[in-house]
């Protein structure tokens, strides 16, 4: 009898379908979500869709206990990491998050644990037992200004504020005034960065070291969002080796992705900002599959299902990441010969906002684009490029790939 595979869903979509991590002729696989069916996978995924039930997250466990036949509860989605963990020890599965899951999950006692550990983290406040209007000198005091406001359990940069003056912190209090679960940072100033690896029973493999293009907030105001890889180096054997005190400091044991988020200050400090005991999201995990053989998000699922995994293998290729926005008013906007003059290879899926255009108030992401070369200086070349080109143009302007926009626009040797 083939295994029961079910993925559990809730905010953060799939970044890739399921039955790429489970093929079908060894596992049956379903989604079991909380949230909307269309919200499961992310727009630009392809491959078989899957199965979706849709259920209260309290019958979950009701719904698990009516399956035959053997079953393993698996979720890349931050907001079902735990609720996986529980529903695995109550089917008596073998528990293969992180042994300590607060650790990774709660902002503050995360960055505790690092500093207890020796490892640089942002000053930090933490608003105990809730928000007050009388906390603003002691927050200015202990981390200045400007400081980052945000939740301690959230994902995704989901509400996080920039406290740039001392009227800015009076008003977010004021506004979260007796709330619970918030913490503020230190704005750390520099480039950011991020250093993933797979942690197996204390055993912690790297994989890839890459730099994000610039801050990831401002895709509302029509900033490009964006990544690139980071060629083997002193610098990304410092980044491994950083990630692997952030692993000892927060806890090894367990089979997870590690997905570890720093900036280097102007004083060349590597300083982490944030942790997650899971597979990044956006396209990380294709570029690690592109640079390192290995889609860390299916490395993610099949360890939780006690599945075999490969070993990343460097493959001799720089990849990238783009998130184009498209503004209030606008659609996409073909943007010429330029596109398909870059020389590296490249896909590109616009998504439904960028098709349609764009009816709301703020940037929203309108196209997916990924590319990769082996030179990494030909690669920065046609990133910048394509950070240029006229993504999204007046809405009504009429685009010649009109009629092909449902289907990812692929450069001559994509695979």
């Amino acid at each position: 009898m083939r295994t029961k595979i079910v993925a559990l869903q809730s905010k953060q979509p799939f970044t890739v379908a399921p039955a790429v991590a489970f093929p079908s002729g060894e596992f049956d696989v379903v989604v079991l979500t909380d949230g909307p069916a269309d919200a499961v996978l992310r727009e630009d995924v392809t491959g078989p869709a899957p199965e979706i039930t849709v259920l209260d997250r309290g019958k979950w466990l009701e719904h698990l206990l009516g399956f035959e036949g053997p079953v393993e509860v698996v979720t890349n989605d931050e907001y079902c990491l735990a609720e996986c963990a529980r529903l695995r020890a109550e089917l008596g599965l073998a528990a293969r998050h992180p042994e300590q899951p607060a650790a990774y999950r709660d902002k503050v006692l995360m960055k505790r644990l690092l500093a207890a550990g020796g490892v640089r983290v942002p000053r930090f406040h933490a608003f105990e037992p809730v928000v007050t209007t009388q906390a603003a000198e002691v927050l200015v005091e202990e981390i200045g200004l400007p400081a980052v406001a945000k939740p301690r359990q959230e994902a995704n940069s989901r509400g996080i504020t920039i406290l740039r003056t001392p009227q800015d912190v009076h008003d977010w209090l004021a506004a979260h005034d007796g709330e619970t679960g918030w913490q503020a940072d230190e704005f750390v100033d520099g480039t950011l960065h991020h250093v993933n690896a797979v942690v197996r029973d204390g055993e912690i493999t790297p994989v890839l070291v890459g730099r994000y293009l610039g801050p990831l907030l401002g895709l509302d105001a029509g900033r490009i969002l964006g990544g690139v890889t980071e060629q083997e180096s002193p610098f990304t054997a410092a980044a491994h080796e950083l990630n692997e005190r952030v692993v000892r400091a927060l806890g090894s044991r367990g089979s997870f992705v590690v997905h570890t988020e720093f900036a280097v200050n102007p004083d060349g400090e590597l300083v982490v900002l944030e942790v997650a005991g899971r597979a990044p999201g956006a396209l990380v995990p294709e570029l690690a599959r592109l640079h390192a053989g290995v889609n860390l998000e299916v490395v993610s699922l099949r360890m939780q299902a006690g599945s075999p995994v490969p070993e990343p293998v460097q493959q001799d290729l720089q990849a990238a990441w783009l998130w184009p926005p498209v503004m209030p008013g606008k659609r996409f906007h073909e943007p010429g010969p330029d596109l398909s003059g870059l020389t590296s290879e490249h896909e590109v899926h616009v998504r439904k906002a960028g098709r349609e255009g764009n009816q709301g108030e703020s940037g929203v992401i309108g196209a997916s684009v990924l590319l990769w070369h082996r030179d990494p200086a030909q690669l920065a070349e046609d990133v910048a490029r394509a950070c240029e080109l006229t993504w999204f143009a007046q809405d009504g302007a009429r685009s010649p790939l009109n009629g092909l926009l449902r289907s990812p626009v692929r450069g001559s040797a994509a695979r």
